[in-house]
């Protein structure tokens, strides 16, 4: 493709993104798609502007139970998680809406598995097959049929996650180090392995999704739950059976993984992954020099707030752009995301860093 050096017209609102429930978003007079743009940043090939995160457009419907749960309904349909927000998921679990917190959490105190050795007792898996999803591909049409972003799903709860769900925090935590334990959780995330690629799949048939979003939080805010043998011993060979079923029907695979997790990237590569939005916290400069070959990761300016200067976002951004152009690197969440004018700078100056500037 040519290299079409940027203009001042291509900073100009041309239309809104579809509202997913989380508000829309301008589309500026990009010389292609944003969605063209990412799936040459995808393909290794050098894309036109630095790719972001809000250039995806990901779906959440309420045909899984567990997004009505989670009270993350992000459809077509209009969801008020302070109204519907809650109640079971897919596997029977009993989730509480907190409005305070704009999530949902699983009623504390008397956990789906008692004894996780014994789990298969209390969990009865569900069948995707028997959900309505040619019913929420229809009314989910508006989002399938649009062109303009990259189109994606999220599997909330994953394999870390729903052992979470199932037991507990500080039992899963125990679980996943305790030899008497360990091997029911091997058990488990065997058959979640076979699972999650069931959803994955419809997604496929009904969505047409180019991009899977797996949330599975690994870390706190200051270190990872567990080590990277741990990590590759419980969690990397299951990951790696979801990840290459993913692939096999030619969907990117995003891994969604809260906390500072920076020293478990070697088990996320070894799984597969091939994008992690990471936090933060986390030392994106360390991780593109030293995996950037390897994974493609997230990252926005760290030192911007809701109450940054245009000034201040420019002068941020542009150092941004800098650093991290010749990386294979797209923007990804932080605070920075809701400074003024952040999407538009980065979008600018990314843009005659990789085709220079006709003015």
């Amino acid at each position: 493709m040519d290299r079409i050096p940027f203009r001042k017209e291509e900073l100009e609102i041309v239309g809104q993104t579809v509202n997913l429930g989380r508000g829309s978003f301008p589309l500026l007079n990009t010389p292609i798609t944003p969605r063209e743009n990412f799936l040459m940043f995808l393909r290794g090939e050098e894309p036109l502007w630095m790719p972001q995160q809000r250039d995806v457009l990901s779906v959440t419907p309420a045909v899984v139970k567990d997004n009505i749960a989670r009270g993350f309904v992000h459809d077509a349909t209009g969801f008020d998680p302070n109204k519907d927000g809650g109640g079971p998921d897919m596997f029977g679990i009993e989730w509480e809406w907190v409005p305070q917190v704009n999530g949902s959490m699983v009623r504390p105190g008397n956990p789906k598995v008692p004894d996780i050795t014994e789990w298969e007792n209390y969990i009865e898996f569900p069948d995707p097959d028997s959900w309505d999803w040619a019913g929420s591909a229809e009314k989910n049409k508006v989002l399938i049929e649009q062109k303009d972003l990259l189109f994606g799903a999220t599997i909330l709860n994953g394999l870390f996650e729903r052992l979470i769900s199932f037991c507990e925090m500080d039992e899963a935590l125990v679980a996943m180090i305790d030899e008497d334990e360990q091997e029911a959780v091997h058990r488990l995330f065997d058959k979640l392995a076979d699972f999650y690629p069931k959803i994955i799949r419809k997604y496929k048939e009904y969505y047409n999704i180019d991009i899977l979003t797996f949330h599975d939080d690994w870390g706190s805010q200051r270190a990872p739950f567990f080590s990277l043998d741990t990590v590759e011993e419980m969690l990397v060979p299951y990951l790696k059976r979801i990840v290459d079923a993913t692939h096999e029907l030619g969907i990117i695979f995003e891994l969604h993984s809260c906390g500072k997790n920076e020293m478990l990237v070697p088990a996320m590569i070894e799984a597969g992954v091939d994008m992690w939005n990471g936090q933060p916290m986390n030392d994106k400069r360390m991780l593109v020099e030293k995996y950037g070959d390897k994974m493609i990761f997230g990252a926005y300016p760290t030192t911007l707030t809701n109450d940054s200067t245009v000034e201040e976002v420019r002068e941020a951004c542009k150092e941004f752009v800098d650093f991290f152009n010749p990386y294979r690197i797209y923007g990804g969440y932080g605070s920075a995301m809701f400074a003024p004018g952040v999407r538009e700078s980065l979008y600018e100056f990314s843009r005659i860093a990789k085709c220079g500037s006709a003015e």
